[in-house]
């Protein structure tokens, strides 16, 4: 067969993988609330806001870097990739050893690839319509390989930026060789006065022995957007897999993650911290699988809703049959601002396995009246003390931020949102 004929070969397979999800997409349909893993998320106002086509993607936009420049991360910008409604716009000239980068487009031509690339499981935990709609849908994404033994200090850094004007369906996979480190941050922003529009990104990776994965996703997009995110990891034996969500938006927005510990020893450590003011929703799912003996997971999600805001967690921890020596632990601690927010928290656990040692738990409150009284004492205003409260509440989860320079971008960011809280920055 000619090149020509190979390459035809391959464009028809990739599109008849994209069609079977398309029918999978049409025959599942929007999750309402009736599915019991949406049902504190009601996906109307997406409808509502987007019209019947919500899916269909945004248009290309040429954004110039003036306008989504005080968007980024200060400081990582070595590494730096940008996409706007979904297309890469900006990459990094070089990249660190060890490291391969080649964009979706290009892995789809491999018809090796295609499969993993356009791979979703309609039996996944928490499996919805919106895995076979990516796949039908996503032009454009990453295919990151970090070589075996290659240890990356520096993040790489995925801007994402939506101009609105529809949906930006994007798909990341992530291969982490033996023994390697790597560090990916993802971010999402809108423009100052974006259309409302849709983020649908889709994250896949794999973590060979003894690997290392730390996934940071930051939510920071404007009233009007949505977000509907997934992660999906398969760990191998002593891979380790440290994430963290910090969701700040100001529409609706949903997160998945889904890890997979398939071999002896590994371990995965998620965290999370969520802002809900406003009208703001957020939702986090999390399904952890215990598969193999002596793993262990942690996962500690803080929320603060004010406002008229919605958070949801809901965790879950799965211990296989002869999963013996698992170590899980699971807590939610939820910090209500103002009478009118909403908190539904749902930690679950399902064992099969002896010998394990699993907990969970979950907290809704309000800021301590003592501590409160005792910041006034010393000569607090009562806002001020409430904001410094709140601040060290979500501190606890900031600190542990790998990167320094999202920790500081976040650390501003709560401030702002806090009322009064910008003319803190510098002395909490």
């Amino acid at each position: 067969m000619s090149r020509a004929g190979a390459e035809r070969a391959g464009s028809d397979g990739i599109e008849r993988l994209r069609r079977q999800a398309w029918r999978a997409f049409e025959s599942r349909g929007l999750p309402t609330t009736r599915d019991e893993d949406w049902k504190y998320t009601d996906l109307s106002r997406l409808v509502a806001t987007l019209g019947e086509s919500w899916w269909t993607p945004a248009p290309e936009t040429e954004a110039d870097a003036s306008a989504w420049e005080p968007l980024a991360v200060p400081g990582l910008e070595d590494a730096r990739f940008v996409f706007v409604n979904g297309r890469l716009a900006a990459a990094p000239a070089g990249l660190p050893d060890g490291v391969r980068v080649t964009r979706l487009a290009e892995a789809l031509q491999d018809q090796d690839e295609a499969a993993d690339a356009l791979g979703w499981d309609g039996n996944a935990p928490l499996a919805s319509a919106f895995a076979p709609l990516n796949a039908a849908l996503a032009r454009d994404g990453l295919c990151l390989e970090v070589a075996s033994g290659t240890r990356l200090e520096a993040p790489l850094y995925l801007l994402h930026v939506s101009a609105g004007g529809g949906a930006a369906h994007t798909r990341h996979l992530v291969r982490v060789g033996l023994g390697a480190r790597a560090h990916v941050v993802e971010h999402f922003a809108s423009l100052n006065g974006a259309a409302p529009g849709l983020s649908h990104p889709l994250t896949r990776a794999w973590l060979a022995e003894g690997a290392e994965l730390i996934h940071e996703r930051l939510l920071m997009e404007d009233k009007g957007c949505f977000h509907i995110g997934r992660l999906e990891v398969e760990q191998q034996a002593g891979s380790r897999l440290q994430s963290a969500s910090l969701a700040l938006p100001k529409g609706l927005a949903r997160v998945d993650i889904v890890s997979r510990l398939l071999g002896e020893g590994a371990g995965a450590a998620l965290d999370g911290l969520y802002l809900a003011d406003g009208r703001a929703h957020v939702d986090h799912h999390t399904h952890v699988a215990h598969e193999r003996p002596n793993c262990a997971s942690r996962e500690r999600y803080k929320g603060m809703v004010a406002g008229r805001g919605h958070a949801v967690f809901n965790g879950k921890v799965v211990v296989h049959p002869g999963a013996d020596g698992t170590d899980a632990s699971q807590y939610n601690a939820n910090l209500l601002l103002s009478r009118h927010a909403e908190v539904d928290a749902k930690p679950e656990l399902e064992i099969y396995a002896d010998e394990v040692q699993c907990s969970h738990g979950a907290t809704v409150g309000q800021l301590d009246e003592a501590q409160l009284f005792y910041l006034q004492s010393r000569g607090l205003a009562e806002n001020a003390a409430r904001n410094v409260l709140t601040f060290a509440f979500a501190e606890d989860v900031l600190s542990g931020l790998e990167s320094d320079a999202v920790r500081r971008h976040l650390e501003r960011a709560v401030l702002e949102r806090l009322p009064g809280g910008a003319a803190l920055e510098g002395v909490i």
